[in-house]
Parts: structure tokens; C-alpha cells; sequence
């Protein structure tokens, strides 16, 4: 039996920001069985596509560029690939590209993320300020909704002002890291997130 590794991209857009990591993985198993590809199934009671995510997109988040793997259990091109999981896919999801891996190649794994967090033009403009003082701390420690308390500083790549939004970037962390919303927090705008602030993640870098 010939098997095929195969990495995806996808963008999730729109209303489908408001749909948990569960939720996606059940429409994702839906939408694999409709295109008709011949995903690869584990062996025992009760079967599962060996479909794999690189990482959860949190509730609310819009996205550019999520990774997951898919084995297929025979060849398959990369356009027919697309062109089938499009052709039965939702609106506000789209597979952007295709990648045949080598047998060799390890499980995707992400090492940053980055992330486009546009800032209504009229807000107060107090939040630069903290993100000036953010930058020039050494560690900056903040709850998160679990009371576990995290350093902003530690996943930090990139944090700037770019017109009227931010631009940040964080490695991926095992175990408590910091969010778009821990940032937001310590810059006063936890309130408006998902009301006037709608952060994008636009790219994840692997490894």
C-alpha cells in the first residue's frame, strides 16, 4: 500500500472565527469523507482519519494560515487535493495550498506564530504607551482567564505599531504561554476584543 503525507494550509474566516477547535475537527472529518479522497484510517474498534493540526486556533480568531497533515492512502495530486476539499468546503474556509512531504520528513510542528491585530483609529491612545513600556521591561507578568500566571516577555519575537494596528509575533510554547489576549490586557484593550478588535494570525512558521 502506497501512503501519501500530504500538508495543508487553510484560512478561517469570517463567522467560522466563532467555532471551537473541536467543532473544526468534526467539520474537517466531514468535509474529507464529502471530497471522496482516500484518507488513511487507524486500525481497531473505532476507525479515525490519521489527520493531524499542527496547532488550536483560539475561539474567536480569524486566520491566514493554519497547518494541518493529512495520509492518504494512495497517491494523489496536489490540485485534485484542492480541488476537492474546496469544491465541498463552507464558506469562510479555504485550503490555500498543498505540500507532498517525503517519507522522511518530521511532523509539522509550528515554531512562531505572527499576528495582525487591527486598533480602531479614535481609541484612546494610552495603549502606546504601554506597549512602549512593554518593550523596554525585561518581564512582564500577567494572569491569564485561569488565574495561571504568564511573562509576556518569554514567547515575544515582534511587537511594533504598524498605523493603526499591531504586529506581533510569538514562538510556540509548551504549557501556559501568552496570548493575543494576555497583550491586549496589558494594554488596556481586553474589552474591545472581538467587539472592534479582530486579531488575524496571518502566518505560521515551522520548524
Amino acid at each position: 500500500m502506497v501512503r501519501e503525507r500530504v500538508r495543508l494550509r487553510f484560512s478561517k474566516k469570517g463567522t467560522l472565527r466563532f467555532i471551537g477547535h473541536r467543532d473544526l475537527l468534526n467539520m474537517m472529518e466531514r468535509l474529507l469523507r464529502r471530497s471522496g479522497l482516500p484518507v488513511a484510517m487507524s486500525e481497531g474498534f473505532h476507525p479515525k482519519q490519521k489527520v493531524s493540526y499542527v496547532s488550536a486556533l483560539a475561539l474567536g480568531m480569524a486566520s491566514d494560515d493554519e497547518v494541518m497533515e493529512v495520509i492518504f492512502d494512495t497517491e494523489v495530486s496536489v490540485g485534485e487535493i484542492l480541488d476537492r476539499l474546496n469544491g465541498v468546503s463552507v464558506e469562510g474556509l479555504h485550503f490555500n495550498s498543498a505540500e507532498i512531504l517525503p517519507e522522511v520528513a518530521k511532523k509539522s510542528t509550528a515554531e512562531s506564530f505572527l499576528y495582525e491585530i487591527p486598533i480602531p483609529a479614535d481609541l484612546d491612545r494610552d495603549w502606546e504607551s504601554r506597549l512602549e513600556c512593554l518593550l523596554s521591561t525585561k518581564c512582564v507578568e500577567v494572569a491569564k482567564s485561569n488565574g495561571k500566571i504568564v511573562d509576556l516577555k518569554a514567547p515575544l519575537i515582534l511587537l511594533r505599531k504598524e498605523n493603526d494596528r499591531i504586529i506581533l509575533r510569538l514562538a510556540s510554547q509548551a504549557g501556559p504561554e501568552a496570548g493575543v489576549r494576555e497583550y491586549l490586557s496589558y494594554l488596556g484593550l481586553d474589552d474591545l476584543l472581538f467587539k472592534t478588535i479582530f486579531p488575524c494570525r496571518k502566518e505560521t512558521s515551522l520548524l
